[in-house]
């Protein structure tokens, strides 16, 4: 079955240099594409033209940067996490017109992963073995917070990462409910007000850990990176642990980092970062390669523009 992608293909845009000097953690484009931040090891967080490939802002935080967000609501503002637990709302990026607020949840730890919804003003934080969810009540000020329930532990039957820990995060249900990727304990699904599990995806015992995922557009689906040998499909509130599709990569991890997951194409194709220096694009209906993207050194995170249509 030929591929509708088949006729298209990604190309070499930019090289991006100079901007950081130790691993890229995290990557992501602003809402119109014309920017990318990006955060490493060195604890730099780090604004770039994307059209131009010029680096427009740099600041160094106190430890390594381990996510981002680009606001949904408020332009020219990104939600940062470190690894040391500091969560700060970045706007502008200018020496002379950014600002800087800091988030204080009376609790901190390392931040996984990020997300916000736009119904509710409300931000989701996977830190440590916890998730939290606070609402921005104005620009730059949160208040409340509340702690979700930690999810069953995992019936352990063989070789596995089995610590506590929120690999991924997506609101549902218009910012009612909340999606958790966990590293070894499958895929829940939160009521955000009562705390109660609305449904629960075990993974399978011979792919037990999530080490990326994504959310389908039309929120039907979601894909998580297996740690093994690629991305595997599941249908949301299904108890089922057999994927309904799955995209192999053609090499074994060479270790195993977390990785970010893209649908792309309005949710026609998807992709994920690698380990190995190869991305591959693959169709989602047919799980058939649409193009590799080849890269000399190691591949462990990519982001992509989502244009309004998408998001």
């Amino acid at each position: 079955m030929v591929s509708e992608f088949s006729t298209s293909a990604y190309v070499e845009h930019r090289t991006l240099v100079g901007g950081h000097s130790d691993t890229v953690n995290c990557l992501a484009f602003s809402p119109s594409g014309t920017h990318l931040a990006s955060g490493g090891d060195d604890h730099a967080f780090v604004i770039w033209n994307a059209l131009q490939g010029r680096l427009l802002y740099r600041f160094m935080f106190k430890s390594a940067v381990d996510a981002l967000l680009w606001h949904p609501i408020y332009p020219d503002t990104v939600i940062v996490g470190c690894e040391n637990g500091t969560i700060s709302q970045v706007h502008e990026f200018s020496v002379t017109n950014s600002e800087h607020y800091e988030l204080n949840l009376g609790v901190r730890s390392t931040i996984h992963c990020l997300d916000y919804d736009i119904h509710t003003a409300q931000l989701a934080i996977g830190m440590g073995e916890e998730v939290h969810v606070t609402k921005e009540k104005t620009q730059n000020r949160y208040g409340g917070d509340v702690a979700l329930p930690s999810p069953a532990d995992p019936v352990i039957t063989g070789a596995g990462e089995w610590r506590l820990r929120a690999i991924a995060l997506k609101f549902h249900d218009r910012g009612t409910a909340l999606i958790v990727s966990y590293l070894g304990h499958g895929i829940s699904c939160w009521d955000i007000t009562s705390g109660a599990s609305l449904w629960h995806i075990p993974m399978p015992s011979t792919k037990p850990n999530i080490g990326g995922a994504a959310i389908s557009i039309d929120h039907r689906y979601i894909a998580v990176y297996n740690l093994i040998d690629g991305l595997d499909l599941y249908a949301l509130g299904t108890k089922k642990t057999k994927p309904k599709m799955s995209y192999k990569i053609d090499k074994a991890p060479r270790s195993k980092h977390r990785l970010q997951v893209n649908f792309v194409h309005g949710g026609r194709a998807i992709f994920s970062g690698t380990t190995s220096g190869k991305i591959s694009l693959w169709d989602v209906r047919t799980g058939e390669v649409c193009q590799n993207l080849e890269h000399a050194g190691e591949f462990t995170t990519c982001s992509i523009p989502l244009t309004p249509a998408y998001r």
